[in-house]
C-alpha cells in the first residue's frame, strides 16, 4: 500500500486527472484527491481536508483565476503548497507564479517529477507546521519574562518617563513623528503634544491607573510641532521596584494617523455626498430629529421641510453627458446653499432630489412663499460647456405636525407633495396633505396587486376591430389590455399603466399581450383562414429598453405567427423621444413586414416635420380631431390636410373614436382609409372574433 497524501486538483480535463493520479500511484503514493472545476467548488472544498498539496491546471478556466487562489490562500492563512500543471509551450510564462507564491511547476506532459515534488513540498510543509508550533510555546514563554525588552524591540515609537513623568528617553521614530529634537523632548512632560481631545479628568485617570503599577491602552490624538495632528495607539507600562513603588514608565506608541484619517473619510462618506458635500438622507434625518427635539423641550424653531427636485433633470445628462449633469448638481447645490437662510439645513438625498430644513419660518404659508421666492432664484442660467441651461424645480412642503411628528414622516410627507407638485405641472410648489398620502397609498396598493394579475389570470386582452372604409372588410384589430381586479372590478388602464410603467411591470405584461395576440391569429388565421391583423400598443420602457424586435421574431419562429399579422403602435412622444434610436427600430420591424402605426397624432408634438424621417405604415387620427367636425368648418380643413398629407408620405390613415354614422360618412368623403371606433363595434373577447367577422359580412351581403 503506497503512503497517503491529500491533493486537490483544479483540471476539467478527466485525460489529464487520470494522468496525474496513475503518476502519483506509480511513484509510491496512495492519492485522496478531490477534483473541481470552478472556483466556488474550490473554495468550499478547500477547507473540507488538511491538504497536503493543490494542483492547478494552467489552461483557462484556471488561467486568469490562480492569482485569485493564491490571494484567496493568503487571505485565509491556509498554508498549503500549489503546484501548477503546464502546457510544454507556456511553461517559461508560467515560471512568472513562482513569484507570487506557487511552489512548483510541472510540465503536463512529463509528469516523472510529480512523487518527488509532492514528497519535498509535503516534508516542508510538515516542518513548518513544527517550526510554528515552536515558535509559539517560545513566544508565549519569553512574553512573560522579557516584558521590557519586548516592549523595546516590538514598538516603533518609543519614550520613557520618570516617576513624575518626566522624559527620559525617546527613540529616533518618537522624535521623527512629533517633529521634535530629542534634546527638544528630554526633561519634558508630555503634555508638549497638548494631546487636545484629552481632558483634565481624563489625564487624571490615567495616572490613577498607572501609578498603581497597572498597564494602560488607548488612543491618543497629539499635535506635532508643526501644528498637525497625529494619532497614536499608547500602552503605558509601569516599572515597580520591590516595595511595587512605580520608578518608570514604558510608554509604547504605534502610529495609527492613516488609519484614523481613513476612518474620518469613511465617516465623512457614510453621511455626505461624495459629489456636493451635503449631508446624506441618513445625516439629515438625524439633524430634523434634533430639531424636532429642541422645538418639543423649547417650543422655539418650527422645523418646515422643502423637498427640491430639479424639473427633466434626465434631459442633461442625455444631451451634455453625465459629467455635465454633475457639474449643474454642484451648482444647483451652492445656490441653495447662497439663497437659505444660514442655519438651514441643505441635503442632496439622491439623483436630482434635494431638501431643506429650516426653523426661522413660523407657518407653512410663509413657508410656501419661501418656496416660491427659491425656485424663482435657482431658475438663473448655468454655464455649462458653452451652454446656458435654464433650470426649473418642483417642491414640496411638510411642516411639524402636518400628518406627521417624526423625522422620517416630515421627509416622507414633504417628497409626496414634492411629487404631487410635479404631477399637477412642473415648476411649482404644493403643501402635503393627507389626501395625497391616500393617493400614494392608493397607487402603492394598486401596484402591489398588478404584480399578482398576471400569475393569477386577471389580466386579460380585448380586441377592437377596425374597419376598411374603401375595400368595407375587417381586417386589422387592436389589442386592448384588461384588468379585471378581484375587490376592485374593472380597472381603468389610465389607472395601472402608468403603475406598470414605473415599476416595470409593463415588461411582462407586453410579451402576456403578444402571446395572446398570437392566440387569435394562430385560431382565426392559420386554423380558420381568415385573414387578421392585431396592432399591439408600446410603451416607451418596451420599445427602448427591451428589444420589441426580437421579441417578435422569436414568436413567429416559434409559433409560426406571419409577421404581416402583427403591428405596432407607438405614440407622438415616444417616437420624438430618440429620433436616433427610435429609427433603426422602426424600419427593422418594417423591413420584415410588422406594420408601424403612429397613434393618437395631433396629442403629441403634432410636428409635421418628423414624420416624413420615421419609418411607419400607418397614421391613427386622435378622436378629438372628430369633435365638432362639420362640411367647410376649420375642423374639417384641418383633418382633410392631415389625410391627405398622410397619404403623400404613403402611410394609411385610420380614424379613431367614430361613433355615429355621420362621422364615417364624413371620413369616407374626406378619404379616409379606416376607421375604429364604437360605431363599429366595442373592443370584443378573443372568443367573438370570428362571429363578428361572419356576422359582418353576413349583414354586408344582405344590403
Amino acid at each position: 500500500m503506497g503512503i497517503p497524501i491529500s491533493v486537490l486538483i483544479l483540471e476539467n480535463d478527466s485525460n489529464s486527472v487520470f494522468d496525474l493520479v496513475r503518476e502519483m500511484k506509480s511513484g509510491g503514493l496512495s492519492p485522496l484527491y478531490r477534483v473541481v472545476e470552478s472556483f466556488p467548488s474550490w473554495e468550499a472544498t478547500v477547507h473540507e481536508e488538511d491538504w497536503d498539496a493543490i494542483i492547478c491546471s494552467t489552461r483557462e478556466p484556471f488561467h486568469s483565476e490562480i492569482p485569485v487562489y493564491l490571494q484567496y490562500l493568503n487571505d485565509k492563512k491556509l498554508d498549503i503548497p500549489v503546484i501548477l500543471l503546464s502546457d510544454r509551450e507556456e511553461f517559461s510564462k508560467n515560471l512568472s507564479y513562482m513569484k507570487s507564491g506557487v511552489n512548483d511547476i510541472i510540465e503536463r506532459t512529463h509528469l516523472t517529477r510529480l512523487t518527488e515534488v509532492l514528497e519535498r513540498e509535503r516534508r516542508e510543509l510538515v516542518y513548518r507546521k513544527e517550526k510554528n508550533t515552536t515558535e509559539t510555546f517560545l513566544y508565549q514563554s519569553l512574553k512573560e519574562i522579557q516584558l521590557q525588552k519586548f516592549a523595546l524591540d516590538q514598538a516603533n515609537i518609543v519614550s520613557i518617563t520618570d516617576a513624575n513623568g518626566i522624559i527620559t528617553y525617546v527613540n529616533d521614530a518618537f522624535s521623527k513623528v512629533t517633529g521634535y529634537s530629542v534634546s527638544e523632548l528630554i526633561g519634558q512632560n508630555h503634555r508638549i503634544m497638548k494631546s487636545p481631545d484629552k481632558t483634565k479628568e481624563d489625564w487624571t485617570k490615567i495616572w490613577e491607573i498607572i501609578q498603581k503599577g497597572n498597564v494602560w491602552r488607548g488612543e491618543i490624538r497629539n499635535i506635532k510641532k508643526d501644528g498637525n495632528d497625529y494619532w497614536a495607539d499608547t500602552t503605558i507600562v509601569p516599572f515597580t521596584r520591590q516595595d511595587k513603588s512605580v520608578f518608570q514608565y514604558i510608554a509604547i506608541h504605534h502610529d495609527i494617523t492613516d488609519r484614523k484619517l481613513a476612518e474620518q473619510q469613511l465617516t465623512h462618506d457614510a453621511f455626505y455626498d461624495n459629489l456636493t458635500g451635503l449631508p446624506n438622507r441618513a445625516l439629515f434625518l438625524a439633524r430634523i430629529e434634533q430639531k424636532i427635539f429642541a422645538y418639543n423641550t423649547k417650543n422655539t424653531g418650527y422645523p418646515i421641510l422643502f423637498c427640491i427636485n430639479i424639473d427633466n433633470f434626465k434631459r442633461i445628462n442625455h444631451s451634455l453627458g453625465n459629467d455635465a449633469g454633475d457639474q449643474v448638481l454642484q451648482i444647483f447645490a451652492k445656490r441653495l446653499k447662497q439663497l437659505s437662510d444660514s442655519d438651514a439645513i441643505i441635503t442632496r438625498l439622491g439623483a436630482d432630489n434635494f431638501a431643506i430644513l429650516v426653523t426661522h419660518i413660523l407657518s407653512v404659508e410663509e413657508g410656501v412663499n419661501f418656496a416660491v421666492k427659491l425656485l424663482e432664484r435657482l431658475g438663473d442660467p448655468i454655464p455649462i460647456g458653452g451652454y446656458s441651461i435654464y433650470l426649473t424645480a418642483s417642491s414640496g412642503v411638510s411642516g411639524f405636525g402636518l400628518g406627521g411628528k417624526e423625522a422620517d414622516v416630515l421627509l416622507r410627507n414633504a417628497e409626496i407633495a414634492m411629487f404631487h407638485a410635479k404631477s399637477q405641472k412642473v415648476g411649482t410648489v404644493s403643501v402635503f396633505n393627507q389626501a395625497m398620502q391616500e393617493k400614494i397609498h392608493f397607487q402603492l396598493e394598486i401596484q402591489n396587486d398588478l404584480k399578482k394579475a398576471l400569475t393569477q389570470n386577471e389580466i386579460f386582452v380585448y380586441y377592437q376591430p377596425i374597419l376598411d372604409i374603401k375595400e368595407n372588410r375587417i381586417g386589422h384589430w387592436e389589442a386592448l389590455v384588461r384588468w379585471r381586479h378581484p375587490q376592485r372590478g374593472m380597472v381603468s388602464p389610465a389607472e395601472f399603466i402608468p403603475l406598470a410603467e414605473d415599476s416595470g411591470l409593463i415588461v411582462p405584461i407586453t410579451k402576456f399581450v403578444l402571446e395572446r395576440a398570437a392566440d387569435v391569429i394562430e385560431e382565426v388565421q392559420l386554423k380558420q383562414g381568415l385573414p387578421i391583423s392585431i396592432a399591439v400598443n408600446l410603451s416607451p420602457q418596451v420599445f427602448y429598453d427591451q428589444n420589441i424586435f426580437h421579441w417578435i421574431v422569436d414568436l413567429h419562429n416559434r409559433r409560426g405567427i406571419p409577421y404581416t399579422s402583427l403591428q405596432v403602435e407607438i405614440t407622438e412622444s415616444l417616437a420624438m423621444k430618440n429620433l436616433a434610436e427610435t429609427v433603426p427600430i422602426l424600419s427593422n420591424l418594417i423591413d420584415i413586414g410588422v406594420k408601424v402605426a403612429l397613434d393618437d397624432f395631433g396629442t403629441g408634438f403634432s410636428s409635421l416635420s418628423y414624420l416624413e424621417k420615421l419609418p411607419l405604415s400607418i397614421l391613427k387620427i386622435d378622436k378629438s380631431f372628430l369633435n365638432n367636425v362639420e362640411v367647410g368648418s376649420k375642423e374639417s380643413f384641418l383633418l382633410i390636410s392631415i389625410i391627405n398629407m398622410a397619404h403623400d408620405l404613403g402611410y394609411s390613415v385610420v380614424a379613431e373614436g367614430v361613433e355615429e354614422l355621420e362621422q364615417l360618412e364624413l371620413l369616407k368623403s374626406y378619404e379616409c382609409d379606416k376607421i375604429q371606433g364604437f360605431w363599429l363595434s366595442k373592443p370584443l373577447g378573443s372568443e367573438d372574433i370570428v362571429s363578428f367577422i361572419h356576422q359582418f359580412y353576413s349583414k354586408q351581403e344582405k344590403k
